[in-house]
Formats: structure tokens, sequence, C-alpha cells
């Protein structure tokens, strides 16, 4: 079943000032649209994606087709966090066949569990083409050991200023930041496929079982292998395994 707090819908008309406690895309389909957001006016067209992170106030006065696509919670959440300011994309390449993926699955079956991964992926697009080069490392390389010292020297910064630039970007410290994407991947890993926890420990980066369950637990609460049984039972419920790691 499609995670319900996920919301892609159609609209044919947007107007008045608002904002919205979650992030959302706007896709105009056939019209360019006129936009401000905070003050600063953009002219989106036909062949671009807006995107408005969480929060901010946005008004238009727009009267045409619109594919609206509100994040109020997804896998890519985490990753997400750094993108505070609005961004204008060009639809091209695999983000112009995301789009129109995504189209196609609405108009066959709206509550489809491929439109969530759709949405999902066109995410992840996004990240990977607006994303600082330190966390697009991070993200591409999580499964390698990976210093401080490395990200600060990709950004050219000292390691202390690093670390300080980091949390402002992304609201944790560069470890936290690379364990939750770990953790997120061998989430997947272990929903998605039969390998066993020492092979997907490894898959993500982790050297031993213990390290990898220490890590796993403190994220999710839960062991891999107590993840892996409460999906096969039909249990799991995503949104109280959450945990703040300190």
């Amino acid at each position: 079943m499609m995670d319900q707090s996920m919301n892609i819908q159609m609209f044919y008309e947007c107007r008045g000032e608002h904002s919205h406690d979650y992030m959302q895309i706007l896709v105009p389909l056939q019209e360019a649209m006129r936009i401000n957001i905070e003050e600063t006016e953009y002219n989106v067209t036909s062949q671009e994606l807006c995107f408005i992170p969480e929060g901010m106030k946005h008004e238009c006065n727009f009267c045409g087709k619109m594919l609206v696509l509100d994040m109020k919670n997804s896998s890519n959440q985490e990753n997400m966090l750094f993108l505070t300011n609005p961004v204008i994309v060009p639809m091209q390449g695999q983000i112009l066949q995301l789009v129109e993926l995504i189209q196609s699955e609405i108009r066959q079956n709206p509550q489809s569990k491929s439109v969530h991964f759709l949405y999902d992926f066109l995410y992840s697009k996004l990240m990977e083409n607006h994303a600082p080069p330190s966390i697009q490392y991070i993200s591409e390389h999580y499964d390698l050991s990976i210093t401080v010292n490395e990200l600060a020297e990709i950004e050219r910064y000292s390691v202390t200023y690093y670390n300080d630039w980091f949390k402002q970007q992304t609201g944790v410290s560069p470890g936290i930041y690379l364990r939750r994407i770990r953790i997120e991947k061998a989430k997947e890993l272990l929903k998605n496929t039969e390998f066993n926890v020492t092979n997907i420990a490894v898959m993500v980066g982790y050297g031993s079982n213990s390290t990898f369950t220490r890590a796993f637990r403190s994220i999710t609460g839960m062991t891999p292998k107590a993840y892996r049984a409460s999906f096969s039972m039909g249990i799991c419920r995503e949104d109280h395994l959450e945990r703040r790691s300190s």
C-alpha cells in the first residue's frame, strides 16, 4: 500500500498566498507559471519544475494543468534537508522521463506503489543535481570508510569549519548523517532482498555485524534481524521505528 502521507495530484489552478509544513514540487505541464516565493518572482516554464522548501510562503495566480507533488514523508527526506532555498530545475533527461512516468502512473492507478518509488527517485535526482559535493560523495560512497578530513577537503574547508557548516546544511553532524544514509540503504536491502545480515553490513560500509547492529538499533530501535522479521509478519510501521540518534 502506498504511503498515505505521499500526495501526488493533478491541479488545474493555483491561487493565493500560502505555505505548507512539507516540501513541494510544482510542475506546470502546458503553460508557464509565475510564482512569488518569499517576495522573489520566478517564471517556471512547461519544461521546468519548481521545488518549494517546507514552510516557505509562496503565491501564484495560475490557471492550467499542473502536477503537484507533496513530500510529507519520504525515505529521501534526510537527504533533502540541505535544500532550504527554492530551486527551478530544467526537465530534461531522466527528470523529464520520471515526470512523464509519474503522470502515466497517476492516470492508470493513482494508488500504485510504483508512484511512491518514482516520486522518491525524482527527489534523489534533485539531490544529485543540487547537493554540495561532499554530501553527494556520502550518498554515492556510503559503503566506503569516509573521514571528516576527506569530506572537508572536498569542500576546501578546515575540519572545524566543515563540521559547523555541515550541521547548518543538514541539522546533524557528518558522522550521524553518514550513519543514517547507511541504515536507510540497509533497510531497503532487508526489506527487498534475501541477502543475509553479514552481507548487508558489508554492503553498507560496516566491517562487523556487531558494529552494524549497534548502528541499526540506534536509528530504528530494532536489530536488523528483528526489522526484517517484522516485515515478514506484516506488522512493521516505520513511522513508529525511527528514533533520533545523538
